[in-house]
């Protein structure tokens, strides 16, 4: 996959123009952002005679809110209020000349942003100290998603939808793909059992289970962030997509979960399998008479 990344820069004197990398942004538009500072500034603070570094954490934080802030409301019903997408990369690049600097995007293919960061932090970035724990969270699922659908011939804004809004009788909740055709055939999640809070992802789950349990007693409507609404028939796909707790950790979110999925007779998948739910859609696709799509 195609990720951006730039250097995060401290240069205590720009006329100067000596200069250490603190840290990097790493992302897309399909996989969302990462920043990653240095454990050790050792370096950095060598260079700081005027105690100006203060000022390059402050940014760091200011960036990395936004990103978390991005993030959690891209986990809401409605999707983000604001975009964070290359565009966005490009902009702080251009706007931060002064003791922060950015390097200019550069592109970088690795099979997730975790691991291009990785490459970046050991190509590019002295650390002096051991890298923490990491885990992969579900945009690598949403990139995968996006992928297998491409893969199809399936397209994005026509016959898939992103991050829509399932409207049942009693309940509302959030799904990140939606294949239709006049109405909806298919609607597919995403979720991550490496994440930490494995408390908050089981709840989630849950109050996610209520919404297709009740969309499949009575269907619904799909309501997408430019204003279109799709009906839900009671038989519609239900497809998951999750990535699998990394080996000796433990994830009880993952036990209910499964349990969920078995109760209410949804398709799960792990990350690996993801292209059966890509055949899936087209299978539907081309029922439902899809042209495009190369057959019949």
């Amino acid at each position: 996959m195609r990720f951006l990344y730039s250097l995060i820069r401290f240069v205590p004197d720009p006329g100067r123009g000596e200069f250490v990398n603190v840290g990097a942004i790493v992302g897309s538009d399909s996989s969302g952002w990462q920043i990653r500072q240095i454990e050790n500034p050792v370096r950095a603070r060598r260079l700081d005679d005027n105690s100006l570094l203060d000022g390059v954490w402050s940014f760091m934080d200011r960036v990395g809110s936004k990103i978390d802030q991005y993030e959690q409301e891209s986990e809401s019903l409605f999707g983000p209020g604001m975009e964070l997408g290359e565009d966005w990369l490009d902009t702080l690049y251009r706007d931060h000349q002064n003791i922060v600097q950015l390097s200019p995007p550069t592109p970088v293919a690795a099979e997730s942003a975790d691991e291009a960061m990785d490459r970046i932090f050991e190509l590019l970035i002295v650390d002096p100290a051991s890298r923490k724990y990491r885990f992969q969270k579900k945009n690598v699922a949403l990139a995968a998603v996006r992928s297998a659908y491409r893969e199809k011939s399936i397209r994005k804004g026509i016959d898939v939808r992103e991050r829509v809004q399932l409207m049942t009788p009693h309940h509302n909740g959030r799904f990140d793909f939606a294949i239709t055709n006049g109405h909806v055939l298919q609607l597919t999640q995403t979720f991550s059992f490496q994440v930490p809070n494995q408390e908050e992802l089981a709840e989630q789950i849950k109050a996610w289970g209520w919404t297709v349990h009740d969309a499949q007693l009575r269907g619904g409507n799909i309501a997408t962030a430019q204003g279109e609404t799709f009906q839900v028939e009671s038989d519609v796909d239900f497809e998951v997509v999750y990535i699998a707790p990394q080996e000796g950790k433990l994830a009880p979110a993952l036990t209910d979960a499964i349990n969920i999925f078995d109760e209410l007779s949804i398709n799960a998948h792990e990350i690996s399998d993801v292209g059966s739910v890509a055949t899936r859609a087209k299978d539907l696709l081309v029922a439902a008479g899809t042209g495009h799509l190369g057959i019949g």
